[in-house]
């Protein structure tokens, strides 16, 4: 009986503290959605694919020798990439088809004409350019993540080589940069108009020589763009919660745990005859003082100064019974990330409490067990009372 007086006492003082400490703190806590803030996806999502045609135009040793419109040639590209960020993605392409310029003598490679009336040969080869692009999505750089925009212009950088189909087949380093503007038409598809730029070695042509130095391909086309599930960046939802609210929390959850071991308390003095001894009273203390809450942000896994200061009582407990042994269990809600993300943030967050205990408050590391359960909804709601670390005495 003095053992459960003295924890219905001890609840009674916790809630006391919490009463004063509502007095002074009557606001509310907003955490402030950063538009820039998502959550980092599993490496399967937010992958798409490309295709695209149009016209491109080569610049060559002998690319003044004639007419522009003679050094037009049709193109098309096929691409494959994924989106790490809103605002960093890379890709790798397929691009070319077809090459036209002009050569100085009918023995040059690529020659496909008679002397013209300038004097010079038309050229025209087969060939494809393979490369890899870093993507910089400036409007989410710049303005933020937004789902729903509907053009976005991003430039990319890259390099890869080129190989000549038609004979001499001839094969060259080569660089890429480029524009995509990208308007949007559902969650699934976007439609793209691509300004691309390419520099090769000179040899590229067939040629050495010439006012470049390099050989050049600038071309222009339209296509499609289809994202694969899953797609898009999930974001931290805003949390909103009163320290009033978030006090009485944690005191019913407190006060859960102390009714749960009166009631055990209770069955194994119900099970056993009481014996009446006129010898003096021992108020005997129970080393078992948790559970202890510990709340987190949704997807963090940090621990605030306030719960800081909170397992510092804990830690003081735990000194007073060196002999105890506690296991820390970590959880996250289940109705955001994934599983595999919920499980990780899960664990993180128990070591974290861990950690903690050990470095800062002294706790010997062998009496603590981490135990992660990933994401669950087993606190009900509102559902950042899942966002939590349990530490419970394992004895």
């Amino acid at each position: 009986m003095k053992k459960i007086l003295m924890l219905l006492a001890f609840a009674g003082v916790a809630s006391a503290a919490s009463a004063q400490q509502a007095e002074v703190t009557e606001f509310e806590v907003i955490q402030v959605q950063d538009k820039y803030q998502v959550i980092t996806n599993p490496f399967w999502d937010n992958w798409f694919f490309s295709l695209g045609g149009g016209a491109e135009a080569m610049f060559g040793d002998r690319d003044w020798a004639g007419k522009f419109r003679d050094r037009i040639s049709p193109t098309f590209n096929v691409a494959v990439g994924k989106w790490f960020t809103p605002g960093l993605g890379l890709r790798l392409q397929y691009s070319g088809v077809q090459a036209r310029g002009w050569a100085k003598d009918q023995t040059d490679a690529y020659v496909k004409s008679d002397k013209q009336d300038n004097g010079y040969f038309k050229q025209k080869f087969n060939y494809m350019n393979l490369h890899g692009d870093v993507m910089f999505n400036l409007n989410a750089l710049f303005g933020g993540y937004n789902q729903h925009r509907v053009y976005e212009i991003i430039p990319y950088l890259g390099a890869g080589f080129t190989h000549n189909y038609s004979k001499p087949r001839v094969n060259a380093f080569a660089v890429n940069a480029g524009i995509i503007n990208r308007f949007r038409i559902s969650n699934a598809v976007d439609i793209n108009i691509e300004i691309a730029g390419m520099a090769a070695e000179d040899k590229f042509d067939g040629e050495l020589g010439g006012k470049h130095g390099f050989d050049g391909v600038v071309s222009l086309t339209a296509g499609l763009t289809y994202r694969f599930p899953a797609r898009g960046f999930a974001r931290p939802m805003p949390q909103l919660i009163s320290e009033i609210e978030l006090a009485n929390m944690r005191r019913q959850m407190n006060e859960m745990a102390a009714a749960n071991m009166s009631l055990q308390q209770a069955l194994a003095d119900a099970q056993q005859p009481v014996e009446v001894e006129e010898t003096e009273a021992v108020v005997v203390e129970d080393a078992n003082i948790a559970p202890r809450t510990v709340f987190f942000t949704i997807g963090s896994s940090e621990l605030t100064p306030r719960e800081e200061m909170n397992l510092s009582y804990l830690a003081a407990k735990m000194k007073e019974f060196p002999n105890t042994q506690y296991t820390v269990y970590g959880y996250a809600d289940s109705a955001t990330g994934t599983p595999a993300f919920n499980q990780t943030l899960s664990q993180k967050r128990a070591q974290n409490v861990v950690d903690l205990l050990v470095k800062k408050y002294g706790i010997d590391a062998s009496r603590l067990k981490v135990d992660a359960a990933g994401g669950v909804d087993k606190f009900g709601k509102p559902i950042y009372l899942n966002r939590v670390v349990l530490v419970e005495s394992a004895q």
